[in-house]
């Protein structure tokens, strides 16, 4: 926080709303617009889901597949560039489920939204500086966010580009190629560069302003947290007040917390479904980036592992800080001094602690999407790999077959860094 304090310094971080619901809304006009270059700009009031943005984008989609599903068969007897493919249909599935998500749960996207604005409007009145404060935060992290995107993206493009600039060998980011094409002739080689050019820009504006306003939408999540523990904190240091008083700021404090239930409720149900999708694909390709950088010396395959452990962690880290936040907003309500209050009062606090207590959390429809999750995922990961090296190499032991993914990991990174 104090590194994102210092980074708001900066002049192109800086800006000039009052309010926090008018600076949260004009934070969201980013990755909207920058989603609306694949046509889901779903949080305009005036998106259309036939748009020809949206068209474009599908028809990319389903050119997607189709590439991909002739490449496999024309490769079907090339175990590494076999590899190279699975792993690049990973992308379209999981865009696919992406665009299924938004537009079906668009209104339920609009509510969240509009429900953070109405909040920020009604809390102004006696948390200003810290809702300022947090939407600062949010408007510093969409910025550096679009910018990490924007430079993955171009170098997933660039850089093969280069590559085969500078040596003659034709390199493509992703591995399909359309078909009936010479792919090794300049000519194939330049179809394949425009199409997979053109995909990439459709789906990192899709990936890039999407996932952001989910990020955005978790941490406001945290930040409901955060308000119902300094109204907790303020009880709890107004001693001398009436009990009509008390009651009225014990009524405020579950009403806003029901509400905070409701919003979780919401954003789980609207995304459970494509996590479950991102999880499910991303664990398979990850395997095969790992079977492929060790049995194969697949060079591409380190930043696509990195990306895909990075996408598995970020999205369970999130919904991990807001189990942090209900642990600590239990602990506060757990260490007012109810026993100083009447009955009447009493019993708000001890329904308040119930329902904080309850199970509310983000999920892959069969289990929570959380670090233990995550821990686990990599867990199976590491062992149908281990599994897959066992049967390869006819019969070895499950010790040497670790052995050989370190070793082949660090003869690999050696050779990389000579």
């Amino acid at each position: 926080m104090e590194y994102i304090r210092k980074l708001s310094q900066l002049k192109v971080f800086q800006h000039s709303f009052k309010e926090p619901s008018e600076f949260y809304a004009s934070v969201l006009v980013v990755p909207n617009r920058v989603a609306g270059v694949s046509g889901l700009d779903v949080l305009s009031e005036n998106f259309k889901k036939f748009s020809v943005n949206l068209t474009c984008t599908l028809f990319s989609m389903t050119m997607f597949l189709l590439v991909s599903a002739s490449t496999i068969y024309e490769v079907r007897h090339n175990i590494d560039d076999l590899i190279f493919c699975f792993v690049t249909v990973g992308v379209s599935l999981q865009a696919s489920m992406k665009i299924f998500t938004h537009l079906y749960y668009r209104q339920d996207l609009l509510w969240i939204q509009e429900y953070t604005k109405k909040l920020y409007q009604e809390e102004c009145i006696n948390h200003k500086k810290v809702l300022m404060d947090f939407v600062t935060m949010l408007h510093v992290l969409m910025k550096v966010v679009v910018v990490c995107y924007a430079i993955t993206a171009s170098s997933m493009i660039v850089g093969p580009f280069m590559l085969t600039l500078l040596s003659g060998q034709k390199l493509l980011t992703f591995g399909f190629w359309i078909p009936y094409i010479d792919r090794n002739s300049w000519f194939g080689y330049g179809c394949n560069f425009t199409l997979q050019l053109i995909l990439s820009l459709f789906i990192t504006c899709e990936y890039m302003g999407l996932d952001i306003i989910y990020f955005m939408t978790m941490l406001s999540s945290v930040n409901q947290i955060d308000l119902l523990i300094i109204k907790i904190k303020n009880i709890g240091t107004q001693i001398e007040q009436t009990d009509a008083k008390l009651q009225e700021s014990l009524m405020e404090i579950v009403k806003r917390h029901e509400e905070h239930l409701k919003f979780v409720r919401t954003v789980e149900n609207m995304y459970r479904g494509y996590f479950f999708v991102l999880y499910a694909t991303l664990g398979f390709t990850i395997v095969l980036v790992l079977y492929a950088i060790v049995t194969l010396s697949w060079i591409a395959g380190y930043g696509s592992g990195i990306f895909i452990t990075y996408q598995l962690f970020i999205f369970c880290l999130v919904p991990t800080v807001l189990e942090i936040k209900k642990e600590e907003l239990q602990r506060e309500i757990y260490n007012i001094s109810w026993y100083e209050w009447s009955r009447q009062n009493r019993k708000s606090l001890q329904l308040m602690l119930q329902t904080a207590q309850q199970p509310n959390c983000l999920s892959l429809i069969f289990c929570p999407l959380d670090m233990p999750t995550f821990v686990e995922a990599m867990r199976i990961i590491y062992t149908i790999l281990t599994l897959l090296l066992t049967f390869r190499s006819g019969g070895n032991s499950r010790e040497n077959v670790s052995l050989q993914v370190s070793g082949g990991m660090g003869k690999f990174g050696k050779r990389k860094h000579d």
